[in-house]
């Protein structure tokens, strides 16, 4: 189902709280012409996922497609790697955090 013409893109999933819908990262560089140096740049599309199957940190394929809505013109191909995210929101960390107990082996007598 997938021709030659249609652009393809590998990248990261950023958002999946959208339903049929993921946010993808995809990083590339570039050259600067004055200074020669490469610089790493960032691009996020939003793709079509109608099974709900990718998730977050996710690696997948993405190609290019007619405009399914505003922003979406991307639908997903495949999941290349599965992501390994933590379990739990920044909210449920401890508010606290225990200084490590150090001793006094600093070698001045």
């Amino acid at each position: 189902m997938t021709s030659g013409l249609q652009k393809q893109r590998t990248g990261t999933v950023v958002s999946d709280k959208m339903d049929k819908t993921i946010t993808v990262e995809f990083r590339w560089s570039q050259r600067d012409r004055l200074i020669g140096k490469s610089r790493h740049r960032a691009t996020k599309f939003l793709a079509h996922d109608e099974n709900n199957q990718a998730h977050l940190g996710d690696v997948v394929r993405i190609e290019e497609t007619r405009p399914l809505s505003r922003r979406k013109r991307w639908r997903l191909i495949e999941i290349l790697q599965t992501g390994d995210v933590a379990d739990f929101q920044p909210s449920e960390l401890p508010t606290t955090l225990e200084k490590p107990e150090t001793s006094d082996s600093t070698g001045t007598a």
